[in-house]
């Protein structure tokens, strides 16, 4: 009886414990998506690789066009 109750409490703590990682992770990401909508996203003109898109402005790979910002 005394093992039951020890085992008991101990797959209570161990359940307390994983939810409030899970919460931390949840909001880490909603942080990540914001700055993301942020971002500026840069896409070649000619639009060479079919919606490609860009964090960083720069010259296309395949027609060496420079990157437009896109909106």
């Amino acid at each position: 009886m005394k093992n039951l109750i020890i085992t008991i409490a101990a797959i209570a703590i161990i359940a307390a414990c994983n939810n409030s990682t899970s919460s931390h992770q949840k909001a880490g990401t909603e942080m990540k998506s914001d700055s993301i909508k942020n971002a500026a996203v840069y896409q070649c003109p000619m639009d060479c690789e079919k919606g490609k898109t860009y964090e960083k402005a720069g010259k296309c790979v395949v027609c060496g066009m420079e990157l437009e910002e896109i909106k």
